[in-house]
């Protein structure tokens, strides 16, 4: 490289891998720029934050502003590929997504970010830090893992239970920093009382269930507040009560080693033994644009980042692998809360997790989440009610209060018949993807879901239906570029650099060989800060030599 590189360190990303990778980084004094698209709602509020969902539906004569939105067909068909929680005020978070990533494919439909924050705009805050071997499995050596958790949990603020079915199974995180639980809801109440009635006999059979872990304070942090219990989370973020990567880049602007290069559209880089450059388009002007640095971070999400790797090398040929969890919704009707009124103060988030060992002797899990679904609103389930929409609505209103939301993950594991590859077109280069399942597979998850809907039955939870949305809407994803030992192109060393591109390395969920069902944010946060202290090693290796 002729001149000297702008940056030491160059993140691609400002997702939950970026934004962590940039706070690691930074905290080192060296120089560091986060280059994205950073599409954002800058808006204030459009709701009194004071008041809960309850009271803003029967009092706020502007409610339909937020709720349904300026285009209610756009929100409600974005809502087809997200599901009801991708609320109008989030929508941000993929503006433009099939311009400025383009991907085809008939069996995988994937969310990518273009917002600040990256898919962290939207994410469920649920949180795991996983066990030793489940660590092992992505490719991820356990050993130094709890420091960096500890550093993911504490700039996230995390509360939940310690002293539940499922504290053996949160491995790797200080309980120490967890705040005191936020109360559950009415619903979710009577639920886990009927598993605690016969919770020695559930665990004997690989079924635990408890108060889900979440990136949600009860306790203020800084300037971010206690939640409110509004139920009004999916809508807004009162108090920044629920974490948002965003809050960590907006701290790391006050960095005078920071930069951030919004507005830019990564396109590919050229790496060399001295540095790399990163080549953009200006989103604001449309012109071309380069960046150097001594180390570049992808963390532009396991799609994005395999995306990056192939037009670099303008590989229209090789198949990455990628990994998605498999999931289905189930809505479910609570026998102890019908015809019972429900406190009205809560939050809208997960209230249970229930991990179920796929096998009782086995490694695996299958992973719900229960939600009392209310703020989101009745109507949006019309379509999977198979009733005319007026007697649906009547139908959902009557059972409100035990109405009960499951959303089940399964595991995914590297397939041959699961890829994306890059192909060139005259308008430009398209992804495409395919992703299919085996007979087997498709029969194990059969298998294991039946188990587990025998479980919601017996805790009085009486499954209604099932919804199996098209392969993607569980909006996690790993796996294009995964660890190695090997040195080989598309893979990634065990710490982190990309094998086939000196001083390039791979920040987030890419490097990923396995998907647990488990949510993979908070390892996502904890890893991507690892990778980093892994390239300030480097960096300072490379400096020593030189002196």
């Amino acid at each position: 490289m002729s001149a000297p590189p702008q940056f030491d360190l160059l993140i691609v990303g400002s997702g939950p891998s970026g934004s962590h990778a940039a706070m690691e980084a930074s905290a080192s004094g060296r120089k560091v720029a986060l280059l994205e698209i950073g599409y954002s709602d800058d808006q204030p509020p459009k709701f009194d934050q004071s008041k809960t969902f309850s009271e803003i539906r029967r009092t706020d004569p502007d409610q339909q502003a937020y709720f349904l939105g300026e285009n209610p067909v756009t929100v409600l068909r974005n809502q087809g590929r997200a599901g009801p929680h991708l609320t109008p005020d989030r929508q941000y978070m993929i503006r433009n997504m099939d311009q400025l990533f383009p991907l085809e494919s008939d069996s995988f439909l994937p969310l990518q970010s273009s917002g600040l924050g990256g898919l962290g705009v939207s994410w469920g805050a649920n949180c795991f830090a996983l066990e030793d071997y489940e660590l092992e499995r992505i490719g991820i050596s356990a050993a130094g893992m709890p420091g960096f958790y500890a550093s993911a949990a504490g700039e996230a603020g995390i509360s939940g239970r310690t002293d539940d079915a499922l504290t053996p199974l949160i491995a790797n995180l200080d309980h120490g920093l967890i705040q005191p639980p936020l109360p559950l809801d009415s619903n979710a109440e009577t639920i886990l009382r009927r598993y605690q009635a016969r919770e020695d006999r559930y665990k004997s059979s690989g079924l635990y269930l408890g108060q889900s872990l979440l990136a949600v304070l009860s306790q203020n942090l800084g300037d971010r507040q206690a939640n409110p219990q509004t139920d009004m989370d999916f809508w807004g973020d009162p108090g920044k009560s629920v974490y948002r990567p965003r809050y960590t880049i907006e701290k790391l602007k006050a960095s005078p080693n920071f930069t951030h290069l919004i507005g830019r559209l990564a396109l590919r880089f050229r790496s060399g033994p001295d540095g790399v450059t990163l080549e953009c388009r200006n989103l604001e002007t449309g012109a071309p644009e380069a960046f150097s640095a001594r180390k570049l971070l992808l963390a532009a999400g396991a799609i994005n980042s395999g995306r990056l790797a192939l037009a670099s090398s303008r590989d229209y040929q090789s198949r990455l692998p990628i990994l998605c969890n498999p999931n289905h919704w189930v809505a479910a009707v609570n026998l102890a809360m019908l015809g019972k009124p429900a406190r009205d103060r809560r939050h809208s988030l997960s209230q249970l997790t229930v991990l179920m060992r796929a096998e009782c002797d086995g490694p695996d899990y299958v992973l719900a989440q229960i939600y009392s679904y209310r703020s989101l609103l009745l109507f949006r389930l019309l379509k999977d009610i198979p009733l005319p929409p007026k007697q649906g609505l009547l139908f959902l209103r009557l059972l409100a209060t035990a109405f009960t939301c499951v959303n089940i993950h399964f595991p995914d594991r590297p397939s041959t018949d699961r890829w994306i590859q890059l192909e060139a077109r005259d308008s430009g280069d398209v992804l495409r993807a395919s992703t299919s399942y085996s007979a087997a597979e498709k029969a194990w998850i059969q298998r294991h879901e039946g188990r587990l809907l025998r479980f919601l039955v017996g805790l009085r939870c009486i499954p209604m239906g099932v919804n199996k949305p098209l392969h993607g809407a569980s909006i996690h994803y790993a796996g294009t570029l995964p660890y190695s030992p090997e040195d080989r192109p598309y893979t990634t060393a065990p710490d982190g650099r990309l094998h086939h591109a000196a001083n390039v390395y791979v920040a987030d969920g890419a490097s990923w060989r396995f998907m647990p069902a488990k949510g993979l944010t908070l390892t996502l946060m904890a890893n991507a800060r690892r990778v980093a202290a892994q390239a300030l090693q480097h960096l300072a290796a490379e400096d020593a030599a030189a002196s």
